[in-house]
């Protein structure tokens, strides 16, 4: 009966250890949100909405979410920001010249130009890791209009190919910062075009695996929060105290 229950509580702990760690703050920005906002409802993340624009700042304990569909400017510089610890996620993008692939290769090398937003539905993982470790191998929408992107990305230092599209052009990829911070970008246009179906099989674990990987990094274990800890630790103490009295 204790084997079982200390069974129990491991595996509790263990669903814990996978699920996204709090963040300090989640700010969703952007115009094109709403299957984002809709994961994260579904997701239990609490999140303030930062409106449609970039926020001129973000702090280093925060994750930033951008989900674009055109449009974005004035666009800002976070490096500082990533720099200090802050992890930013963004989706989407805009055909706006070099304004939108301009600001993601300060981060992560891309095309340089918008190759006009075009449509390769289709996701293959190309990467084991946090980010996404929630994924299907493979993943075709229900609504093709999911697949909508605009740049390409090139693999650069410290960054690492999440996926491919059906084209075969990486679509989404991560990059570290010494102190922390990590900057993410995702160009299918998963903010603004989908279904709810779509939302539950791909953009809610996709969230997950965001979230998962800025707060707890790319690669390193998911630690349990405090409170599964304390459990598996009582637990552990009942068990040790048992023993000892039927010595």
């Amino acid at each position: 009966m204790k084997n079982s229950l200390l069974t129990t509580l491991l595996a509790a702990a263990a669903i814990t250890a996978i699920a996204p760690a709090a963040q300090a703050g989640v700010i969703v920005a952007g115009n094109a949100t709403t299957y984002i906002t809709s994961a994260l409802n579904s997701l239990g993340v609490s999140y303030t909405v930062g409106g449609q624009q970039m926020p001129a700042t973000v702090a280093a304990t925060d994750t930033l979410i951008l989900s674009f569909d055109g449009g974005g400017a004035p666009y800002v510089n976070y490096t500082a920001a990533l720099n200090a610890g802050a992890d930013i996620i963004v989706i989407g993008g805009s055909c706006d010249g070099a304004g939108f692939t301009g600001f993601i290769g300060q981060y992560i090398k891309n095309d340089a130009t918008c190759n006009g937003w075009h449509i390769a539905n289709g996701w293959t993982t190309a990467s084991t890791n946090n980010a996404t470790k929630f994924l299907p191998a493979n993943y075709v929408a229900q609504m093709n209009t999911i697949g909508y992107h605009m740049t390409h990305l090139q693999a650069t230092e410290n960054t690492v190919v999440l996926g491919r599209n059906s084209e075969g052009n990486n679509i989404a990829a991560f990059r570290t910062y010494d102190n922390g911070g990590s900057f993410h970008y995702m160009g299918m246009d998963i903010g603004r075009y989908g279904s709810p179906a779509d939302t539950a099989a791909f953009v809610a674990p996709y969230m997950r695996g965001a979230l998962l990987a800025a707060s707890n990094g790319l690669n390193s274990a998911a630690i349990p929060e405090p409170g599964s800890l304390s459990l598996v630790g009582l637990a552990l103490a009942g068990l040790l105290a048992a023993r000892r009295k039927r010595a």
